[in-house]
């Protein structure tokens, strides 16, 4: 039997849902899926669905203070103003739908899974998109297809999202992942709160903190962050490293045939205007 492969990957749900609530609802039978597949075939799986009705690059997940005491709540803030004032033109909302990032052993087996259920059981729910470009992955004409993906595409999905649950469950033998996307969200909201206000507080004083004191404290805030990114970033270098490579070879043969063709077309026109026959002509004089 094949050793089981840890991997991270997103599956794109091309359904849209009247509301939050709705979205909500079959995002919870998703993980309840999830749960019950892992635990039928032995998996281990941590999971993170989100619903939004953002479109993309315009908001960030924010911890926000409303002035009074206590924690700081959470809250889409906009941060690109030019993608939702001048690219989207104010309406930067959009259908509520959900994404999911998936963390497991197996890898895509689980996906699979994911995959066939909800082409199967989400059928009477609206597709966000009818008419997709071209993709050679696609010629099974399925509704939910699944990609693997790094841990950033994690950011991406915090940073629309309305609401984010976490699913995790071991029903493997082996010892529980070192980090769940939990660990991960949770530290990536206090790294960049602690951030705001490390900036924040050097402004209020008017101190400029030379470049040394802030590379020291911007180390500190984001050390724990950073160990669990790394984590995750090493569960997907193998595979990135061998795309990286795939890329390269595809480049390197895309090169290859450019030149070719250029050399053919550059033979055409010198044989079309006579200066081919002619530099010949001159060869074979000078060998005799």
């Amino acid at each position: 039997m094949s050793k089981k492969k840890m991997g991270i990957g997103t599956i794109d749900i091309n359904k849209k849902f009247k509301d939050q609530e709705e979205a909500s609802r079959y995002a919870k039978r998703l993980r309840e899926y999830i749960r019950y597949i892992c635990k039928k075939y032995n998996y281990q799986a941590s999971v993170m669905t989100v619903i939004s009705n953002t479109k993309s690059d315009v908001t960030s997940l924010r911890y926000v203070h409303n002035g009074k005491r206590g924690r700081p709540r959470k809250q889409l803030v906009v941060m690109n103003t030019y993608m939702a004032n001048v690219w989207y033109k104010g309406n930067f909302n959009t259908d509520w739908h959900i994404h999911i990032l998936i963390v497991s052993k197996p890898s895509y087996a689980l996906r699979n899974h994911i995959k066939k259920y909800v082409d199967k059981n989400w059928i009477n729910i609206a597709n966000i998109r009818e008419k997709k470009e071209f993709d050679i992955s696609m010629l099974n004409k399925k509704k939910v297809y699944k990609k693997t993906c790094n841990i950033k595409i994690a950011d991406y999905f915090i940073n629309q999202s309305a609401e984010i649950r976490f699913m995790s469950c071991n029903y493997s033998d082996e010892d529980d992942f070192k980090y769940s996307l939990k660990d991960y969200y949770k530290e990536y909201m206090k790294f960049h709160y602690n951030y705001i206000k490390l900036h924040r507080k050097n402004k209020s004083l008017g101190i400029t903190m030379s470049e040394e004191e802030f590379i020291k404290r911007y180390a500190k805030i984001e050390s724990k962050f950073k160990m669990i990114e790394d984590y995750f970033y090493n569960i997907t270098k193998e595979d990135e490293e061998k795309a990286r490579k795939n890329f390269l070879k595809e480049i390197k043969i895309s090169k290859i045939m450019e030149n070719y063709n250029k050399m053919q077309n550059v033979k055409c026109f010198r044989a079309a205007d006579g200066s081919l026959f002619i530099i010949r002509r001159n060869e074979e004089e000078s060998i005799f």
